[in-house]
């Protein structure tokens, strides 16, 4: 299997995604309704959305221009 970078992108979103799912499950007030409830979905999406972007190939346009630097 062959493993290529995620997006920037899509590591920012995931990654906050997962800190809002760690930081849900701690013993902490958090002020956005229904994610202390969630929290493990929360971290499984993160994770599912960035196994999917190393997964997945780039687009070929993505692929030519870092072949070109």
């Amino acid at each position: 299997m062959i493993i290529h970078a995620p997006n920037i992108a899509l590591f920012v979103v995931s990654g906050c995604l997962a800190m809002i799912g760690v930081l849900a499950s701690l013993p902490i007030e958090l002020p956005i309704p229904g994610i202390h409830d969630n929290a493990a979905w929360y971290i499984f999406l993160g994770w599912f959305l960035l196994a999917g972007g190393c997964v997945l190939q780039p687009s070929q346009q993505q692929a030519v221009v870092s072949s070109q630097q």
